[in-house]
């Protein structure tokens, strides 16, 4: 490569002086033809005092070892290379050829650094990575310790580990299958899925497969083109997207066999999830869903249980809707305990959507700042919290009932509580009185 180079030896200014940078300019003979006004300090020596110099010379008198200008012209190319000083120092040094008109090396450029203020900073920049690791891990660990996507909480190992299924298999284009009571964040999941897939820049078309007629489901699954009426299926609105199909177990297994023709015309083209209440494989074995469809859509299975398996979510989820009314109507409620309490025993048979319906009620119902459990609607208020009535009054003596009532009342708190001492507060006895009584009862 030709390089133009000029260089002017009278001049008494360069552009080479111009920078705060140790460079020197050496012919093709090793002299030291141009020397920036801080050359030479690595070294001991001025700038002067290098000029005219030969760096043959120099490496000789033990200046430096090696030198870097023959070894450029040598090899014709650009050589970095670590150079010892007089004093047992290091410099990094660089070389870089300058080519006359007949491709022969004319004069070479050199720059360096004192190794040590390298090391300096490849000290800082290991301190930093350690850091920056350090902080990683600790961003790990709070994202394993409280998981939220997109409305999802996930404080329960459970939760947890569908989150992790789902990041596993969201860069893969294969067949997801949810499975989950109504409300417990479906849908939720499979946006998630969508999101963080291949095709996350496509449609998200989701189809309640219970509220289309059978006679119909084939023209709304791939369209038609009736009278010049062009009617697009969902399929083609899911193209390079994803299809979620809800509630596939509603369909009639006429739909289901629609429905698996259909997918499997266009597979290729879109995501496919669908989900439902039940199990599917229970449904197989009754004879109450299609095995080959079954086999089609049940790839990669994801169950999430119910909120009232999953406390450590429960409890997140009230305290955030709870913020969240309270930030909507611009009111200010809290949860008395004993409410936070009933309201995390309580079965929740709609999970998320009971749960929301139920603390935006109590929110803008309530008459006061804290909410009591005297707000509850009626249908939420157990007046036979025991269950009194279920006990066969006749033939049984005042002690047996009363221990009766004890049984269910210990065994009730045995639930609710992690630790002995939990229970002793709650039910207003001492930790020993507890332990006696559970041993009384074999719990």
């Amino acid at each position: 490569m030709m390089v133009n180079l000029n260089l002017l030896p009278n001049a008494e200014e360069e552009v080479i002086d111009s920078y705060d940078e140790d460079i020197i300019v050496t012919n093709r003979y090793g002299k030291i033809i141009k020397a920036s006004h801080i050359s030479g300090r690595q070294y001991g020596l001025t700038a002067k005092d290098l000029l005219g110099q030969s760096v043959y010379e120099l490496e000789a008198k033990g200046i430096f070892s090696p030198a870097i200008t023959p070894l450029v012209q040598k090899q014709k190319k650009k050589i970095v290379l670590v150079q010892t000083k007089q004093d047992g120092g290091k410099v990094l040094i660089t070389g870089v050829p300058l080519y006359n008109e007949k491709q022969e090396v004319e004069f070479v450029v050199s720059y360096s650094y004192d190794v040590s203020e390298l090391l300096v900073l490849q000290e800082y920049l290991n301190e930093l990575e350690g850091e920056m690791s350090r902080v990683k891990e600790e961003l790990e660990t709070l994202r394993e310790k409280s998981m939220r996507f997109d409305g999802i909480v996930a404080e329960s190992k459970s939760m947890k580990d569908v989150l992790k299924s789902a990041k596993k298999v969201a860069p893969l284009k294969v067949p997801v299958h949810l499975q989950g009571e109504n409300g417990v964040g479906k849908s939720t999941l499979a946006k998630l899925i969508h999101k963080q897939g291949p095709w996350k820049d496509g449609p998200f078309i989701e189809v309640n497969c219970a509220a289309i007629p059978e006679t119909i489901l084939e023209r709304e699954l791939i369209g038609s083109s009736e009278k010049g009426l062009e009617k697009t299926g969902y399929m083609q609105l899911a193209q390079f997207g994803t299809l979620y199909l809800q509630g596939v177990d509603e369909l009639s297994r006429t739909s289901q066999s629609i429905l698996l023709k259909s997918l499997r015309q266009k597979r290729n083209e879109f995501r496919i999830i669908s989900s439902t209440e039940y199990n599917l494989d229970k449904l197989v074995a009754a004879n109450q869903f299609r095995e080959d469809l079954y086999y089609f859509l049940h790839v990669i299975p994801i169950s999430i249980k119910p909120l009232r398996e999953r406390p450590e979510d429960l409890s997140e989820i009230i305290l955030n809707y709870i913020q969240t009314f309270c930030k909507e109507y611009q009111l200010e409620r809290t949860l008395s305990n004993d409410l936070f309490h009933e309201l995390l025993h309580m079965e929740w048979k709609g999970n998320h959507l009971e749960v929301k319906n139920l603390v935006e009620r109590l929110v803008t119902q309530s008459e006061s700042v804290t909410i009591t459990k005297d707000d509850l609607p009626i249908h939420y208020q157990s007046e036979n919290k025991y269950g009194l009535d279920s006990f066969e009054i006749d033939g049984q003596t005042l002690p047996r009932i009363l221990e009766s009532v004890e049984e269910k009342v210990l065994f009730n708190a045995k639930k609710q509580c992690k630790t002995t001492t939990e229970m002793a507060k709650m039910l207003g006895i001492s930790q020993p009185s507890v332990v006696r009584k559970l041993k009384k009862y074999s719990m």
